[in-house]
């Protein structure tokens, strides 16, 4: 029991430190784009935490099957480069019992993963879903992020505004690159008539055309002057119909499409236990190579199992590859070659 809890204490925490550092890549790099958009007008800049919110499960599914496979990794072979697997093989403890020592952390890590990629992943990606749709309604000047110039309309147009408020901006700038017209107002507010048809209503200002032009400009005054805004052409990056589909509605609809994305919620379940069958063999590694000798060939191997699903989903998906076959047959053949690891380590060892 107590070498039990030693050796998922060293797994969990290597586990939990090296997936933190892997979410926070994931999600700044998704922030940084969201913040992008935001500085574009495409978004309203107080989602941004909802939306992310939002997507950390789609992120944690991915990441914690790797933050497994490095976790053992890391504490296994720490333990080996510091000689302390000697002392466990030399009180009887054998590659067996290791990989069922190690049950436990993969158990756990498997029932999370299943939670997210099975029912909390589709559920959020509904969510974000909306959230983003939602942004289609805005104006773009509902938008606006104060004291920034941002363009807006395809960048037909440039705006800025010194403050922004619900009851509208304060000394606003826009120029339409079409037509060459500068319009400077004391205030603007956006405006939507009966029709739908969408208008900012600018005041107290004054509208320049053709400053840039070899010929003359006009310039006039006014107290309230309208421009009419076009529909937003948003491209947002909304998840497909079938990845924010139930379970239940995948298995009960049958196609190609339904499928591939059934077993890839399936599979990432199933990822649990074949790394953890591969990193188990993989960890070992001699005095003289350090903790991070097996570093380097395991996420090589990580990254060829991964990507081999993501291209039988594909394949799947397209109706190249039958259903029957699908995934299935990378979790076997990497299954296969973790249980032949395992049997060559015992041949090595000698001791089981």
């Amino acid at each position: 029991m107590i070498i039990f809890r030693y050796l998922t204490r060293q797994i969990l925490q290597a586990m939990l430190a090296l997936s933190f550092i892997l979410l926070v890549v994931a999600v700044l790099g998704r922030l940084l784009n969201y913040l992008a958009e935001a500085s574009q007008g495409e978004l309203d800049p107080s989602v941004l935490l909802l939306l992310m919110s939002y997507r950390l499960p789609d992120f944690l599914q991915l990441i914690l099957p790797l933050g497994l496979l490095l976790g053992i990794l890391l504490a296994y072979g720490r333990m080996y480069a510091e000689s302390e697997m000697t002392v466990l093989a030399a009180c009887g403890i054998s590659t067996r019992r290791l990989l069922g020592l190690s049950t436990f952390s993969g158990a756990l890590v498997m029932l999370l993963v299943a939670f997210l990629s099975l029912y909390l992943t589709p559920l959020s990606l509904v969510q974000t879903a909306r959230l983003l749709e939602s942004q289609q309604n805005l104006n773009e000047f509902d938008v606006m992020v104060p004291g920034l110039f941002q363009n807006i309309s395809g960048g037909q147009r440039t705006t800025y505004a010194e403050s922004v408020s619900p009851d509208g901006m304060s000394y606003v700038l826009m120029h339409e690159s079409n037509g060459d017209r500068l319009i400077l107002a004391e205030s603007a507010r956006p405006y939507e008539d009966a029709e739908g048809r969408r208008f900012v209503l600018f005041k107290n200002g004054s509208m320049a055309e053709g400053l840039s032009g070899a010929g003359e400009y006009s310039l006039t005054r006014f107290e309230e002057w309208g421009v009419s805004l076009p529909p937003r052409d948003l491209n947002f990056d909304v998840a497909l119909e079938e990845k924010a589909m139930s379970n239940a509605e995948l298995w009960n609809a049958g196609q190609p499409l339904q499928i591939a994305e059934l077993q890839w919620r399936i599979s990432l379940v199933l990822l649990v236990p074949v790394l953890m069958l591969l990193a188990v063999p993989l960890s070992r590694v001699s005095p003289r190579e350090g903790r991070f000798g097996k570093l380097v060939p395991a996420i090589l191997l990580y990254l060829a199992y991964f990507g081999l699903l993501l291209v039988c989903r594909d394949l799947v998906a397209s109706g190249t590859l039958p259903p029957w076959l699908g995934l299935w047959w990378v979790h076997l053949v990497f299954a296969g070659l973790g249980l032949w690891l395992m049997g060559g380590w015992q041949g090595l060892r000698g001791n089981d």
